[in-house]
């Protein structure tokens, strides 16, 4: 997702020589069929084809993060706050590339910017360590106003208990989340239930054509005593010890309510079973446990007479909080 100055220069090599190739091959032509010379263009046409998803990207990475965004992960996103300035970097590329790829509809519900900004958090919090991974295939995310039906549906009968869910069939390319749901994972940090990182943990598993619950960025070291492991606990239903019960519906639940918890709680998890966060830790790369020791202990909250985490110098109820309480930057 991100564009680095190696993958820059490798993906401005690889059209410079295809379109040099082409423009050639046009050229060898034109010596017996003088009119093929009109073909031309198609050279410098697949020269910028080839290149137009990486200059976007540099164009979006190089543009200003927006405050409102800003505000709303220094307010509601625990992980943002722990990264070092470096690492926050990153994080808002990997947003902003995101983002401007992918849209976020509102349906029958309003999509303000701080809606947008947690969209574009969970989707980044699980492959910061994953460096060439991408979101192929997802082109947009629907916000629904509460929860949802299998029939996507959020009124009239049936049974509306869906809060996330990633598009099949007509709606392949697509990600359901209910706003109220999206919310509330950020709200409380703690609980262990972020329906986000919940539903693109699903297409992290998804990115090698299959939803079975092992990642692309397994290793073989990992994948053979993770696959056991699960094995073990659906079979048995495991001890249950602190993980919701939806885990245990499938392989590919059990991988994305534990993504949950090795993100929300990950020193719990590792203070319950070492081994199953070493084999998150080793598909994710990263330990979100050492991320986390900065975390204050008195309280996982910014309050609001508290310092704004953001670094302005002011109280966080003049800056951050007042930003994504307007859903928009505040005035100079």
């Amino acid at each position: 997702m991100l564009v680095t100055p190696e993958s820059d220069q490798a993906n401005r090599l690889w059209a410079v020589g295809i379109s040099v190739a082409l423009a050639l091959l046009i050229a060898g032509v034109a010596l017996v069929r003088p009119w093929a010379l009109a073909a031309l263009p198609l050279a410098w046409a697949v020269h910028w084809w080839l290149r137009r998803r990486t200059v976007r990207r540099l164009q979006v990475m190089a543009a200003p993060f927006p405050d409102v965004w800003e505000a709303a992960l220094q307010t509601h996103v625990v992980y943002y706050r722990m990264l070092d300035e470096d690492q926050r970097d990153g994080f808002r590329n990997r947003m902003k590339v995101f983002l401007d790829e992918v849209a976020v509809t509102g349906i029958r519900t309003d999509v303000d910017e701080t809606t947008r900004a947690l969209v574009g958090a969970s989707a980044v919090i699980p492959i910061m360590g994953l460096e060439d991974f991408e979101y192929s295939g997802l082109g947009e995310v629907l916000i629904y106003p509460g929860s949802f039906g299998a029939d996507y549906q959020t009124e009239g009968g049936g049974d509306k208990n869906t809060l996330g869910m990633v598009g099949v069939n007509h709606l392949s390319g697509v990600m359901i989340l209910s706003k109220p749901s999206l919310l509330a994972g950020f709200a409380n940090s703690g609980d262990k239930r972020n329906v986000g990182i919940h539903e693109f943990a699903h297409l992290v598993d998804k990115a090698d054509g299959e939803v079975d619950g092992i990642p692309i960025s397994a290793s073989a070291e990992v994948t053979e005593p993770w696959v056991k492991w699960v094995g073990q606990e659906l079979q048995s239903e495991g001890t249950r010890s602190g993980i919701d019960d939806y885990a245990y519906t499938n392989e590919a639940e059990y991988f994305a309510v534990l993504s949950e918890y090795f993100f929300e709680k990950p020193a719990q998890l590792q203070a319950k079973n070492p081994k199953l966060y070493a084999m998150l830790r080793k598909m994710y790369h990263q330990d979100p446990k050492r991320l986390f020791r900065g975390r204050r202990k008195r309280r996982g909250k910014v309050q609001r007479n508290d310092p704004c985490p953001c670094g302005s110098g002011d109280k966080f109820k003049h800056c951050c909080r007042r930003k994504t309480m307007q859903g928009l930057p505040a005035k100079p």
